[in-house]
């Protein structure tokens, strides 16, 4: 039973979709205040500008969401799924975030991206070896190299 095949439940998903909406125009009011109290949101380097990105997509969400309220319900059926890979994916996160302050980022994401990409099914080596090197490097690079948000250094790297 879903929330459209009881009374009000489309009704509750559109309040909830308005919450979502309200919460990311909240944000993006915040940020677009006169003075700006982060720098300019439109200025890629400030610090307005990744809060101002989400809260846009946090609204654009909400949109979404109220849309899809309203659509007709679909006959999919959804079939179980592998409860027990989720369930490993879940710890390897739990264990990365918990070795992140003595390994370091570098090292930990070098290790969990491929990880997790082998609990999920991928066995080709190659691809293993660059997602164990693109992704970390890339976002790392990112974040650090282009937004200034330093993360953790550990105690082996």
């Amino acid at each position: 039973m879903n929330s459209r095949t009881w009374p009000g439940g489309r009704l509750i998903e559109s309040l909830l979709a308005l919450v979502v909406i309200a919460v990311g125009v909240m944000f993006l009011r915040i940020v677009h205040s006169t003075p700006p109290p982060f720098g300019d949101p439109r200025d890629i380097g400030s610090a307005a500008f990744f809060p101002g990105l989400i809260a846009l997509l946090v609204t654009g969400l909400g949109v979404v969401l109220l849309l899809s309220a309203w659509r007709p319900a679909s006959s999919v059926a959804f079939e179980s799924g592998h409860t027990a890979r989720a369930l490993v994916a879940y710890a390897l996160m739990v264990a990365m975030v918990v070795s992140i302050r003595f390994l370091g980022i570098w090292l930990v994401t070098m290790l969990a991206v491929p990880l997790l990409a082998l609990c999920f099914g991928e066995r080709r080596w190659y691809v293993l070896l660059a997602l164990a090197v693109v992704p970390p490097a890339l976002v790392i690079h990112l974040f650090e190299g282009v937004m200034g948000v330093y993360f953790p250094r550990g105690v082996v790297l």
